[in-house]
C-alpha cells in the first residue's frame, strides 16, 4: 500500500470499524473513542514497506485501544478471567490514560487522556512505565499528532544522513492524514474544557476540574510526594486534610493525594490510593474514570499487561 489508492481505501475500512469499536470502548469503559483513532489506524493499515520501516525505527507499534480496529480486533477476549480494562495498563497510569500505542524502551506507552468520560479526551499522554513512570503531554490532542511529533524530533536531534532517508517518508504519508485527522476532531465536536489551563502534580498531568472542586494544591505537590515518600505525621496530615475536603464535597486535593500514592505505589497506602481517587471521581459524576481506578487497584501487581488475547 501507501500510494493514495491504498490510503483511501484504509480510510473506509477504518471509518467503516469506527462505530463498532467505539461501542466495544463504551461498553467496556464507559468512555467515548475519538474518531482520529480510526485515522491513525487508517495510517498504519496503509503504510508502505518504506512507511513501515521508518515505524519500525522509531519503535512503535499498536497497543490498547487501537488493537480493536484490526482485522479480528473485536474478537479479542481478556485472558484469565482478568477485566478488559487491565488491557495495556501499566502500574503507575493514572486513571485517565488509556493506551493507544507501545513505544521504544522502558516500557514507553502512549494514551488518550479523559479530563471527563462525557467528553472525547483531550489529550495524548505517554509515560516510561519500566523508568520513573511519570505521565507527561507533548501538547497533541491526536496520534497522527503525536507520531507527527516525534517522527520531526527524529529528524531535529539526529544529524545523519541514514535516518534521516530512513524517517522521512514517514512525513508524506502523516501529511496525507492530515485533512482526516482534523476532519475526526471536528467531527467529536467542542470540548468542554477546551482552553482550559492544564496543570500538573509532581508525577503526572492532572486531571481538568470545575471551578467549585476545591484546591489540589498542585504548588506543593513536589514536597507533599517527599512527605507522602516518608510516612509518618506530614503523610498522615495530608490524607486526613484531602478526605475532609473530600467529604466536605471539594474532591480536587483527594484526586492530587491520591495520584501522588498511586504513583507511590506503597502497599501501605493503597487503599486509601484507591479510596480518594474513586471517591473523588464519583462526586464528580465521572464514573467511569472512578470504575478504572478500582479495577486497577484490584489487580495493581499484574507482570504482564498484555491482557486481550485472540479467541478460537
Amino acid at each position: 500500500m501507501g500510494d493514495d489508492a491504498g490510503r483511501r481505501a484504509a480510510l473506509a475500512t477504518m471509518h467503516e470499524r469506527h462505530d463498532a469499536v467505539a461501542e466495544r470502548v463504551q461498553r467496556v469503559y464507559g468512555l467515548r473513542l475519538p474518531g482520529h483513532l480510526a485515522v491513525f489506524c487508517a495510517f498504519w493499515k496503509s503504510a508502505s514497506d518504506a512507511e513501515r520501516a521508518a515505524v519500525e525505527h522509531l519503535m512503535v507499534r499498536p497497543f490498547g485501544l487501537t488493537e480493536y480496529f484490526a482485522d479480528g480486533g473485536l474478537e479479542r477476549r481478556a485472558r484469565d478471567g482478568l477485566d478488559e480494562r487491565l488491557h495495556a495498563r501499566y502500574r503507575c497510569d493514572p486513571p485517565e490514560f488509556v493506551t493507544v500505542l507501545s513505544g521504544g524502551s522502558d516500557g514507553l506507552h502512549y494514551g488518550l487522556w479523559y479530563d471527563d468520560p462525557a467528553e472525547v479526551p483531550t489529550l495524548i499522554v505517554h509515560n516510561y512505565a519500566r523508568d520513573s513512570a511519570e505521565t507527561w503531554a507533548n501538547g497533541y490532542r491526536t496520534l497522527l499528532g503525536e507520531l507527527h511529533g516525534l517522527t520531526t524530533a527524529v529528524l531535529d536531534e539526529r544529524d545523519d544522513d541514514t535516518v534521516a532517508a530512513l524517517v522521512e517518508p514517514l512525513l508524506e504519508a502523516l501529511d496525507w492524514f492530515v485533512d482526516a485527522d482534523n476532519e475526526a476532531v471536528d467531527a467529536d465536536g467542542p470540548v468542554r474544557w477546551s482552553g482550559v489551563r492544564r496543570e500538573s502534580t509532581a508525577v503526572s498531568v492532572f486531571p481538568l476540574l470545575p471551578s467549585d472542586a476545591g484546591d489540589p494544591q498542585l504548588g506543593r505537590s513536589h514536597t507533599r510526594l517527599e512527605e507522602l515518600h516518608a510516612g509518618g505525621a506530614e503523610a498522615a496530615a495530608w490524607i486526613a486534610r484531602a478526605e475532609a475536603e473530600l467529604a466536605a464535597g471539594e474532591p480536587a486535593l483527594a484526586l492530587a493525594v491520591g495520584g501522588e500514592l498511586h504513583w507511590l505505589a506503597g502497599d501501605e497506602h493503597r487503599d486509601v490510593a484507591r479510596r480518594l481517587r474513586a471517591d473523588g471521581y464519583r462526586l464528580l459524576g465521572r464514573d467511569a474514570i472512578a470504575g478504572i481506578v478500582e479495577v486497577h487497584a484490584a489487580d495493581a501487581g499484574l507482570r504482564d499487561v498484555d491482557v486481550l488475547v485472540a479467541t478460537g
